[in-house]
């Protein structure tokens, strides 16, 4: 009788360590769901897109442009794009000249896969001017 209770309660921490075993080896072979960050093209798109809406939804970006304040848009840009995301930008009027004497970049580009991105921006002024935005993006590989 002695010997019976004895091997009982081995019988119980085996069963336990096998328990465990499995619930571990089940955390291992199960594949992990994916990120939430997304590589492609179209996302880059989507987040330029949004971020110029975004400048021009009150018209800073277009007071950005007239005033030709060149720093304080790339440190907005900078403040606005998700790290890792380089970007470049090039303002051009109606007749197709470089407005931007300054380069509105964050360095050199990260990624051979850039995306470029074309945007019109009307100036709510009297004199009514409409500007070609050009930002390109990439993000690291």
């Amino acid at each position: 009788m002695k010997l019976k209770k004895r091997r009982s309660g081995q019988i119980r921490i085996l069963e336990a360590f096998f328990a465990a075993l499995l619930i571990f080896a089940s955390l291992f072979l199960i594949p992990s769901p994916p990120t939430s960050e997304n590589n492609s093209p179209n996302d880059l798109y989507s987040i330029g897109m949004n971020t110029l809406l975004q400048l021009d939804a009150d018209g800073s970006l277009s007071k950005l442009i007239k005033n030709k304040d060149w720093n304080r848009l790339r440190n907005i840009l900078k403040q606005v794009l998700p790290n890792g995301v380089w970007f470049n930008l090039t303002v051009l009027n109606n007749a197709g000249a470089q407005l931007n004497d300054v380069l509105i970049s964050n360095g050199q580009p990260i990624s051979d896969k850039i995306v470029s991105i074309e945007y019109l921006c009307a100036a709510s002024s009297p004199t009514y001017s409409i500007y070609i935005i050009y930002l390109q993006l990439a993000r690291a590989s």
